[in-house]
């Protein structure tokens, strides 16, 4: 079934709909893969293949309210299986929209900057974890309110979910989860700073939560969580910092990070994380990471190599990763 799906994709990618106009396309498609090598200088020495991403959404000569995105994945993380990952569709009407089907919730800064243009290797560990659907899939079925102020300044969400992931789907499911999420974006010449928060409740059942709860638990019960963020950007500065936080009725988490990016010139970035998370049940884990890289762009970010290395103190201890990483559009 996955290979009739990815070829279904493939054949749609191959101008299926050709339109000489690009303001007539009814479908628009694109790919890109990460191909990855990693190393700790001792025990650990890998090469991966980090992701390769398609999707397909409507372009816009498909409708003047309608729209729609079908996204999969492949990657050696997920032992090379085909992942469905997004199948949505949405309604748009002036500032509004309504979204529906198979999709991420709005909720956190980092999770919604796209894989390609973040310039650390990884997203933050307690972006990773403490989102609704981190450990589950990370998208949800549900629907979705937005709405976005013509000036882009303001976005505001609302969305209503299963609240168990995608990773398996249950017909006699008792949870829900509900999701909240702000932003707004201050303007200065040529800068600007965006706010942002967002805020989650779930009646879970029976969920997966490591880095939450123990691996080898389920949980059942009430959730709270919420997520505070902010974005300066300028021409050759960029800095953002992002809090999350889980409550559960047996156990907590948290983590933030704070992200500093400088275009050195035109084809080289360089930048520096610190990642910070913590729960109760992994102390040694509970340690910060530093991160230091570079990203050189020899086609913008269509391809792009990044050197990435890192640290984490465990009790006295150092942990190192470094990763070289090479991404190249399809498209």
């Amino acid at each position: 079934m996955r290979y009739v799906l990815l070829s279904v994709m493939m054949l749609i990618s191959s101008n299926v709909f050709p339109h000489n106009n690009e303001g007539d396309k009814k479908t628009d498609w694109n790919s890109y893969t990460q191909l990855r090598f990693a190393t700790n200088f001792d025990d650990y020495n890998n090469f991966a293949l980090r992701r390769l991403k398609f999707w397909i959404k409507s372009g816009p000569g498909f409708s003047q309210h309608w729209s729609f995105k079908a996204q999969a994945l492949f990657s050696s993380y997920s032992k090379e299986k085909f992942f469905l990952q997004d199948v949505l569709g949405q309604y748009n009407f002036g500032s509004s929209s309504i979204r529906f089907g198979q999709f991420i919730p709005q909720y956190s800064l980092q999770r919604f900057q796209p894989d390609y243009l973040i310039s650390a290797t990884e997203r933050a560990r307690a972006v990773n974890l403490l989102i609704p659907d981190g450990t589950l899939g990370v998208r949800d079925l549900g629907v979705q309110y937005n709405l976005k102020t013509d000036s882009g300044r303001l976005n505001f969400n609302v969305g209503l979910f299963n609240g168990y992931g995608i990773k398996d789907y249950r017909f006699d499911n008792s949870g829900i989860m509900a999701t909240q999420n702000l932003s707004y974006r201050i303007t200065f010449r040529k800068s600007f700073l965006r706010l942002g928060y967002s805020v989650m409740y779930r009646k879970g059942e029976d969920l997966f939560l490591p880095g939450i709860v123990p691996d080898t638990m389920r949980y059942t019960g009430n959730e709270f969580g919420f997520d505070v963020n902010a974005l300066f950007k300028s021409k050759v500065f960029k800095i953002q910092a992002e809090y999350l936080q889980a409550n559960l009725e047996t156990a907590s988490a948290n983590g933030y990070y704070a992200l500093a990016e400088v275009m050195i010139n035109p084809k080289n970035r360089a930048y520096v994380m610190y990642d910070n998370y913590t729960y109760g049940y992994h102390t040694a884990a509970n340690s910060p990471w530093y991160f230091a890289g570079i990203n050189h762009f020899f086609k913008s970010y269509d391809i792009m190599l990044t050197l990435e290395t890192g640290f984490q103190d465990r009790a006295g201890e150092l942990t190192n990763r470094t990763v070289v990483e090479f991404q190249m559009f399809f498209k």
